[in-house]
Formats: structure tokens, sequence, C-alpha cells
């Protein structure tokens, strides 16, 4: 079990890493040109296996901590509050995971579903929207009781995201233009993820930040994701009928 912890564990390193950099691809490509699709594929097909492979990862120390993740134990340590402080750091990571899938998924399908959104209603795809509900809500228990404010932001963004989305889903009617908006919303919450991911596990080792440092690098993303969010948003606004703008 050890080993298939430490392919996976592997895999998402490479998979996060090449997902890194594959992101500004369609980000920086002119929207709906050949490379902006192709690269856009490509980084989705990344981001399926960074998400799966963290999930799965995620959940196999919850499970278990002491097998996983024993050898961080220091000596003279509560073994029981080390397995404590284990899980709540993986149900964090486990929920970026889930957003990232989440998001990644949600991005590629309002693609294709259109205006119609059929496809969007499959009920695997509202169960994973759904699940970052509770999810979120117990991150956000566990980021108050701890007083991580990582925890907190990340899993107030996670639940305002699912239910942004559950409400896109199910909306009377959406334009073309709020299917665009969708699209670039999802991706940009996708790589908020990733490199929220980046900074909260490799990051604080491999760039060795202060304490206050660390924190920036963990909020830095969620603010300029967003910040580009609600740039996009306004580039792409429904402009108003002549009708309704007459009475």
């Amino acid at each position: 079990m050890l080993l298939i912890y430490q392919w996976l564990v592997w895999g998402h390193v490479v998979a996060g890493s090449l997902a890194l950099a594959c992101f500004w691809l369609p980000m920086l490509a002119k929207k709906g040109s050949p490379l902006h699709r192709r690269s856009g594929r490509y980084y989705a097909i990344l981001l399926y296996g960074v998400s799966l492979s963290g999930l799965l990862s995620c959940l196999l120390v919850i499970a278990d901590p002491w097998y996983f993740k024993g050898q961080m134990l220091k000596a003279g340590a509560d073994p029981q509050r080390f397995a404590e402080q284990v899980r709540a750091f993986w149900a964090f990571l486990g929920l970026l995971s889930l957003l990232s899938w989440v998001s990644i998924r949600q991005a590629m399908l309002v693609l294709r579903a259109g205006v119609e959104r059929r496809i969007l209603k499959h009920p695997l795809h509202i169960l994973a929207i759904a699940l970052l509900l509770p999810c979120g809500a117990y991150v956000l228990w566990l980021g108050i009781g701890r007083s991580q404010p990582l925890f907190i932001v990340f899993s107030l963004i996670a639940m305002s995201a699912a239910v942004g989305t559950l409400r896109y889903i199910f909306r009377a009617e959406v334009s073309k233009l709020m299917v665009l908006r969708e699209h670039i919303g999802n991706m940009l919450g996708s790589a908020i993820a990733i490199y929220t991911a980046f900074a909260a596990f490799g990051g604080r080792n491999l760039l060795g930040l202060s304490a206050t440092g660390q924190l920036i690098s963990w909020l830095l993303p969620s603010v300029v994701g967003i910040g580009f969010i609600l740039w996009y948003n306004r580039q792409y606004q429904d402009k108003p009928k002549v009708g309704a703008i007459a009475s």
C-alpha cells in the first residue's frame, strides 16, 4: 500500500508541475484558436490526473496517518495530536483536489453543453459539485478551530464555487456569453487550486519562505485568480436589450 501511495504522489507531482506550466498556454493564446483548444485539452488531461491522484493519496493519509506519515513524528510528540494535524492538513489538500476536479470538469463540459446544459446535470457531476459543500464546511471548521486563515479562505471559496456552479446549471436559461464566463471562471478556479496546493505543499520547502511569506504565497493565487475572474466577467457581459433600455 505504501508503494501505491508513493506512486500516486510522484504521479501527482509530475502532472502538477506540467499543469502549472501548461495552464498559461490556453490563457495567453487567442481564444478559440487551434493552440488555445489543443493546449486547453492537454491542461485538462493533466488536471484530471492531478485531481484524482491528489484525492486518492489524501484519502489514504486521512485513513491511516501513522502508516503513511509516521516517519514525520518527532520524538516525544503526542501521536494523537500528530494524527489530528496530519488529517487536518490532508483534508485541506483533499478539498483542493476536489475543487480542481470540479472546476476543470465544469470548464470543459460547459463548452460541450452550450446553452442547453443537459450533460451538466449528470448525477455524478452534480454529486462532485455538491460534495464541495460538506467538505468545505468541514475544512472551515478546522480552520476556525486551528486559526488557519488558509483553511478558512479556501473553504469559503470552495463552497461559493459549488453554489455558483449549481446556480448556473439549474438556472432557467443562459446566454452564450455566460457559457464563456463559466468556462473561463472555472479554468481560473482550477489554477487557483493547483497553485495554492503547490504553495502549501511544495513551495514552502522549495522557496524557504518565512511564516509571513508562506501566508502571502498561499493567499496570492486566490487574490490574483479572483481578480482575473472579475476582469473576464466584465469583458464578457451580456449587452442589455434595446427594449429593456427603452423601458
